[in-house]
């Protein structure tokens, strides 16, 4: 996993700061690649700063059959704790046996929030995310075919396993340190990746229709966009 920047310093990259008295930082609202924060807010603040920490295919495996737990050739461990507690439709994956090309895969996108203000700030909520493809255009017939939605669980405000994002209250930042999502100590905060996982299901022909780009968007208008790495 590459290494990521502290938050303060990588958000000072991403976006100009102006020192004059009165005057506001420029507010990145796309970012070309995952190593970029943006900010999502009212256009006079206060935002929310998030970051994709990496984006890639899961590998779950064969999860769903006990008999295949512990056999690696048939189930990743890491990956299939990351789908664990989902049922039904939600991880039923669609296939089509005369051209396997069109079968869906579980794609992550584990995603980090920064909170650089005095006052607690909420996150997105699940339903506020959505991956579009390259052949993705605005207005057109079939273009709902390049738009892809996290997968949630029977109640998507308490996912049925740790590592899946949630919406919550991001504690105000100190004199020390930001606050972040996912909170420390927290299993996802100390898995891998660091960061919360949004779980796709995305057809691997559409993987190629690059760049893939998470849009995030919140009720005050304010809409980012995160060009993924995949």
């Amino acid at each position: 996993m590459r290494q990521r920047l502290i938050p303060l310093l990588a958000v000072a990259m991403a976006s100009t700061a102006l020192t004059g008295c009165g005057e506001k930082h420029s507010v990145v609202t796309h970012a070309p690649n995952e190593l970029v924060y943006v900010h999502l807010g009212p256009e006079d603040g206060p935002w929310v700063n998030y970051q994709v920490q990496v984006s890639r295919q899961l590998n779950p495996g064969d999860f769903r059959n006990p008999a295949a737990r512990g056999n690696r050739e048939k189930v990743d461990p890491e990956d299939s704790s990351y789908v664990a507690g989902l049922t039904g439709p939600a991880v039923e994956l669609k296939t089509d046996p005369e051209n396997p090309i069109n079968n869906e895969v579980f794609f992550g996108v584990f995603i980090a929030a920064y909170n650089e203000n005095k006052q607690p700030m909420q996150s997105a909520s699940i339903e506020d995310f959505e991956i579009r493809d390259s052949a993705y255009i605005e207005g057109e017939a079939g273009s709902e075919a390049h738009v892809f939605r996290p997968v949630t669980g029977v109640d998507p405000a308490n996912p049925p396993n740790p590592f899946l994002y949630r919406q919550a209250t991001i504690p105000a930042a100190s004199s020390s340190s930001t606050g972040v999502q996912p909170l420390p100590n927290s299993p996802a905060a100390n898995g891998t990746t660091q960061g919360e996982l949004l779980l796709f299901k995305i057809p691997q022909i559409n993987l190629e229709n690059r760049p893939l780009t998470l849009h995030i968007k919140e009720p005050s208008g304010g809409h980012v966009t995160i060009d993924l790495d995949v």
